[in-house]
Formats: structure tokens, C-alpha cells, sequence
């Protein structure tokens, strides 16, 4: 969740620098804000306190302010009550129950906020997720994504009940080389140490959808597309849904619109544009990013077969012509990272 909220503002603080969009009435003021960022799950919880970038150095660093005093928990409707880091790590002996009702407490710099109680709906299965090859012929033949696959989620909906759905993925792919080098004016790729090294390539778009006017019925909603090109033979494709609550809903939807229309955080109607449940207990009026979510999901990993034959298309190739370091005993390391894993992707077929 935080990726999104972090594209978004960060965006929009460049954007601030540069020029405001034309038909704005008022500039927002350059402060900085609080982010309180929390997901509850049924496998884990994770909380994140800090403070926005509060602008660009003479030299073009950004400043970051330094992290508030802060502690964290969370309470059950039983009165039980789980403390967490605030420094956004996966906690994994927090598990979350369907139907149980959770509340967010956060102390950041002798301030307290709350959440609203949130409670963790129940996440149908996935029927599947499927390819289904497409041409745009609104692109270029020679760009990657004229041929390729678009990826869609089906599922049956819970009747009875109004139902929000959010979904997530990510792609992981081998990598060889894990830096690269100037030699003599010449670079190199330098390969990983070890060999099992995987790229991560996360989703940076907000997919949200809810069941109105849809109860009970079956529901295909579209994810992403993938080119049809090589390598690699087989791409992995990992797709999560979730079944959010309904603040959480209206937050994502409102983030879709701008983020991915828009282009400026700013552009949010006010009411939208700040943390949808948590609030300052003494200062209700304070802004703040982030949001409490709490959800259940359901995971789907497939793999897309790049080396099947479809009548009268061709599949793209790409190939880097940079070449390997002539020092065979250069090294570099894969390093744990959000972009890339020495853990074998879960599913993962060679």
C-alpha cells in the first residue's frame, strides 16, 4: 500500500516544483506530512511511521526529515492487543481472523491517533486467472506490448453482502548479472553471486473494483497486460486479490482516478486526499497519509508460455548486447532488496 501513497506524493512533490496544474484555485503548502501506513492480514501485519520528503536540496537530494518517536499496536474486539515495529517489517506472528474487528493506536512524537474499527472481510477464491492474447493496433508494430496477453481475474462474487475487491501482482524474473562496469570505456554486465538471483518487478497501479450492481454474480476484471516476447520462455506472473473494506475502497478508487489520470496527488478532491481512518486523537483536523487496511486474500501464480505458436504473429525478441566482464572470477551479490531476491519465487519452474 505504501508504494502507491510514496508514487503518488512523490510525483506530486515534483510536479509542485515545477509547475502546478493549469485551472488550480489554491497551491497546497509545501509542509510535511505524517504517514501512518498499516496492513493487517491473515498471515501478517506490518506498520509504517514517518514523515513525508520535505523537499530537494540545492545539490538535488531530497530531504528527509527524521523519523518521529513511535510506537504502535493494535486491539481486537476482544480487548487483545498485538505490538508492532513501526518501521513497515512483516510481522508474521500477528495473524488476522475473518470477521474479527481491529483498531489502530499510534503515539508518533507524544501525539496519539486512532483508527476506525476495520474489520477483515472474507476473500473469495479465484476461478482462475487467465491470458487471452490481444493485438493493440493502436501501437506500433515494433513496440513491445503490440502483441501480448491481457491478464484477467475471474471469480464468483459473495451474494448478499456490498463487496470491494483489490488486486495485486508481481513478476519475477531470472538476472544473471548483478551490476555493470566501465572498463576503458566499455561496459560490462558483472554476474550475480549467487547464481539463484531474481529480478522483482512489483505493480505500481491501484485495480480496485466493487460488486454494485454485480451481487452474486461472476466477475472478470482485468489486470495487466504482458508482452508477448522472449526472453523468457515461461513468464511468472503471481496475482493476489483481496477483499478490502469499504473506506479503504473509496480511498484506492479516488488514488486510481488521479494516479493514473490525473498524474498529481493534488488533484484529489479534499475530502480523499489524506488518510481515510486514522485520525490525531486531540487534532482531528491534522492531514495525514497512508491508510489502516485490513483484508483477506487469495493468491494465483501462472506461468505464460512465450514459445507457443499463435497463427500470423511473431514473437518479439530482445536481446542486450552488453557484454559479460573478461575477468572470469568478477563477481557481484544478488542483495535482498524490493527489486531483487535470492529466494526461489514461490511456484517458481525452471
Amino acid at each position: 500500500m505504501l508504494r502507491y501513497i510514496l508514487f503518488a506524493f512523490t510525483g506530486a512533490l515534483i510536479l509542485h516544483a515545477c509547475q502546478y496544474p493549469v485551472g488550480s484555485t489554491k497551491l497546497p503548502s509545501p509542509e510535511k506530512f505524517l504517514i501512518i501506513d498499516a496492513v493487517l492480514t491473515e498471515q501478517y501485519g506490518k506498520i509504517k511511521v514517518g514523515w513525508t520528503l520535505t523537499g530537494v536540496s540545492t545539490k538535488g537530494a531530497y530531504i528527509t526529515p527524521a523519523p518521529p518517536q513511535a510506537t504502535a499496536y493494535v486491539k481486537d474486539s476482544q480487548g487483545n492487543t498485538h505490538t508492532f515495529s513501526v518501521h513497515g517489517t512483516i510481522d508474521s506472528t500477528f495473524k488476522g481472523i475473518v470477521g474479527e474487528t481491529y483498531q489502530l493506536f499510534v503515539q508518533a512524537d507524544g501525539e496519539w491517533y486512532e483508527s476506525e474499527k476495520e474489520t477483515i472481510r472474507a476473500c473469495p477464491e479465484m476461478d482462475s486467472v487467465a491470458p487471452v492474447y490481444r493485438r493493440e493496433t493502436f501501437r506500433s508494430p515494433e513496440d513491445r506490448y503490440y502483441d501480448g496477453f491481457d491478464i484477467y481475474a475471474h471469480f464468483q462474487d459473495t451474494p448478499g453482502e456490498e463487496n470491494f475487491y483489490q488486486w495485486d501482482w508481481v513478476n519475477y524474473q531470472r538476472t544473471t548479472a548483478c551490476d555493470r562496469k566501465v572498463i576503458q570505456g566499455v561496459t560490462y554486465f558483472v554476474p550475480c553471486t549467487p547464481y539463484d538471483c531474481w529480478g522483482i518487478y512489483q505493480n505500481t497501479q491501484i485495480i480496485v473494483q466493487s460488486d454494485k450492481l454485480r451481487d452474486g454474480s461472476a466477475i472478470t476484471n482485468k489486470l495487466v497486460r504482458v508482452p508477448f516476447a522472449q526472453p523468457p520462455n515461461k513468464y511468472y506472473l503471481r496475482v493476489e486479490q483481496r477483499a478490502i473494506t469499504p473506506s479503504v475502497y473509496q480511498y484506492l478508487k479516488s488514488q486510481e482516478t488521479q494516479t493514473q489520470n490525473a498524474g498529481s496527488i493534488f488533484d484529489i478532491p479534499a475530502q480523499t486526499q489524506f488518510n481515510p481512518n486514522i485520525h490525531n486523537v486531540n487534532n482531528p483536523e491534522e492531514k495525514l497519509l497512508g491508510v489502516f487496511s485490513v483484508f483477506s486474500s487469495r493468491r494465483k501464480i501462472i506461468f505464460i508460455n512465450m514459445l507457443q505458436q499463435i497463427p500470423g504473429v511473431k514473437v518479439k525478441t530482445s536481446t542486450d548486447l552488453t557484454p559479460r566482464i573478461p575477468d572470469p572470477l568478477a563477481q557481484a551479490p544478488c542483495i535482498e532488496s524490493s527489486t531483487r531476491t535470492q529466494k526461489k519465487p514461490e511456484g517458481w519452474e525452471d
